[in-house]
């Protein structure tokens, strides 16, 4: 299945957002207005591409790495 880029990227963001809550034990809500806090969304579609082809626990490890050395809210 061939999945346009924009789409692709909404699909795959909101999967990390479904995998991330369930791996941290938050609500969806506070997932999503934490990955947004921190600049984590935006890195998730930049790189759906790669990530989408990596595992669950290589994706949360990602996000919580690039939250570790980017998060938006200290700038």
């Amino acid at each position: 299945m061939n999945i346009p880029k924009p789409e692709g990227k909404i699909w795959f963001l909101a999967s990390c957002v479904e995998l991330y809550k369930d791996q941290k034990g938050i609500t969806g809500g506070e997932t999503w207005n934490y990955l947004r806090q921190t600049g984590a969304a935006a890195f998730i579609t930049d790189c759906w591409e790669g990530l989408h082809t990596t595992g669950p626990e290589y994706i949360v490890d990602s996000i919580d790495e690039y939250i570790r050395n980017n998060d938006a809210r200290s700038g």
